[in-house]
């Protein structure tokens, strides 16, 4: 289509059509080819180091006298086959180690590393720990159903490929694991020498995840890290990884900073060359980090709700014009409610929101002050007609609260949501709405939360038997007091219970030391429990074909159970 202009919340947009088909702000590609790489094309950044680039992850490799070291291995075991044949156009040298830089980008690395022999694999000391539980970064494990729900949105994995809706900007190419375990972790400031290159690794201060490592190669100046991006720092994101401290992120930029490199080789955005050119730009992110959580505290300290906070902070101009700091990942508005909730709480300091009715009574009684049905959906589409597309959709939610099946307020969200996404600079935003916006018009069926897998839950039954506490029904168990033991016929650990005590689950990690006895003894494998934490089997279908034997009656042991939440994706 050609470039058309849309009102998007009181400013003139322009859209236009990416390579893909897909409709974004054309702001978005221009501050792109500032940042990023625009092609895929190998190249020599300095003696010895070379880059092997893309739109949106980055890898490289340092020729040593002794062989090869590669830095990232992607996304998943084709990443890591295409980086093996783009190192084997550069050197026939054998591998002789991988490098991490964080969690994320760690899963190609099998077709990477095949045939070759002795391979160092080197990361922080966190990073084999933190990829047992999927590295989406969680606070409370037991919620990760619901964030890889939200984090197939975020990456954009429900939308097409190609057309209007396509996918656009940062998303995730999913696809068979390919990870190798650190067998080489770094501590902070640990200097080795591998393949006949110097390195040293910094591991304090990170960047989204709490095991980043930053690498400095002294004899070639370079910096390779996972610390500026080519976009703002993502302090907040919408699928709910554990706080990211802007204090953590300042510290890391300060260290890459003490290094003055001569070249920096980033993740995420292309490489920057030049002392000068690269102080300024680390500088600029170092002062973001630091005015976002400022003047997060500033705005606290005069009373700010956090919904007042989400328009409060306001960047000087030179960081409102700096390339790297453009709105193209996440918001600078999502930032500051979040770290007040983390410092102060949920709480608006207005003594009448400390009660307050559920959403669905408040649209309840909205909805006939505002004048019924009719009215609210005229005034969505007279915002939708200005371009005031928030206020058309927080209009429109009322509506939709109350009657969600509604096929005309159904695709009325939809037309908002796309128009909204079309219009917005930032990937997560898009990937969010253009998802939620397909979900609407039944083209796509996006999951409430996404399960373990069995074979996740089957390596380490004990962690899921625990997470079982938080999908009892209080109210129909307030009667119940009742232990259930788990004996395990595989694995580290034996036996565990859960107590479901009148509503409230403990966990038991020795059951032959609990002051109660089991009323039911369940003796299985792994396997086996995994097809019940995921509801494949019933208790009776497992019992009844002998993969689990059971010490109590049949019957009050799935009435037991029958207390907890099924996982229903």
């Amino acid at each position: 289509m050609p470039e058309r202009e849309l009102m998007y919340m009181g400013a003139s947009v322009r859209l236009v059509h990416a390579e893909n088909g897909a409709v974004v702000n054309r702001a978005v590609l221009d501050n792109a080819r500032l940042v990023k790489h625009q092609d895929a094309t190998p190249y020599l950044l300095t003696d010895g180091v070379w880059v092997l680039p893309g739109t949106s992850l980055n890898a490289a490799v340092i020729e040593g006298p002794d062989g090869l070291i590669v830095w990232e291995t992607g996304e998943n075991v084709e990443h890591g086959r295409r980086y093996r044949e783009l190192v084997r156009r550069i050197s026939s040298k054998p591998i002789k180690a991988v490098i991490y830089s964080h969690t994320h980008y760690t899963l190609g690395t099998t077709a990477l590393i095949e045939g070759e022999e002795d391979v160092m694999v080197i990361g922080h000391p966190k990073l084999n720990e933190n990829m047992q539980v999927a590295a989406l970064g969680s606070y409370f494990p037991e919620v990760e159903p619901l964030q890889r729900a939200r984090a197939v949105q975020h990456a954009q994995i429900f939308l097409p490929e190609e057309g209007e809706d396509a996918r656009h900007g940062f998303s995730v190419e999913l696809g068979e694991s390919g990870f190798v375990p650190v067998n080489k972790p770094v501590r902070h400031g640990e200097a080795l020498t591998v393949a006949g290159v110097r390195l040293q690794f910094f591991t304090e201060g990170g960047s989204d995840t709490d095991d980043c490592i930053t690498v400095w190669l002294p004899d070639h100046k370079v910096a390779l890290n996972n610390i500026l991006w080519p976009w703002q720092p993502n302090f907040y994101t919408p699928r709910g990884a554990k706080f990211r401290d802007p204090r953590i992120w300042s510290e890391a930029l300060r260290h890459i900073l003490a290094l003055q490199p001569e070249h920096l080789i980033s993740q995420h955005g292309r490489s920057l060359s030049g002392k000068e050119a690269i102080e300024r730009t680390l500088r600029n992110y170092l002062d973001f980090t630091h005015l976002v959580l400022d003047q997060t505290l500033r705005g606290i300290l005069q009373g700010k709700s956090p919904e007042e906070l989400r328009s409060f902070i306001q960047l000087p101009r030179h960081l409102a014009a700096e390339p790297w700091l453009f709105e193209s990942y996440g918001r600078l508005d999502w930032h500051a409610p979040y770290i007040m909730n983390h410092a102060v709480g949920w709480w608006d300091g207005d003594a009448a929101t400390l009660v307050k009715l559920p959403p669905q009574e408040i649209a309840g009684r909205m909805v006939p002050l505002l004048g019924g049905r009719d009215k609210v959906l005229a005034a969505v589409r007279e915002a939708q007609r200005t371009g005031e597309l928030a206020w058309a959709l927080e209009l429109l939610n009322y509506l939709f609260r109350l009657t969600p099946t509604d096929t005309v307020i159904r695709q009325l969200k939809a037309d908002l949501l796309r128009e909204s996404a079309y219009a917005c600079t930032t990937s997560i935003t898009r990937g969010f709405m253009l998802s939620q916006a397909l979900a609407l018009e039944g083209k796509v069926k996006l999951p409430r939360v996404v399960p373990p897998t069995p074979q996740q839950v089957g390596a380490d039954p004990v962690t899921f038997v625990n997470q079982l506490r938080v999908r009892v029904d209080p109210v129909k168990a307030q009667d119940t007091d009742g232990v259930m033991r788990f004996d395990f016929s595989d694995g580290a650990r034996k036996s565990v219970a859960l107590h479901l005590r009148r509503g409230v689950v403990e966990f038991v990690e020795q059951p032959a030391h609990h002051y109660r006895q089991a009323d039911f003894v369940l003796q299985l494998d792994g396997q086996a429990f995994a097809a019940l934490f995921l509801g494949l089997d019933s208790l009776e279908a497992l019992v009844d074909r002998r993969a689990a034997l059971l010490t109590g009656d049949k019957a009050s042991a799935s009435a037991f159970l029958a207390l907890f939440d099924p996982l229903r994706p």
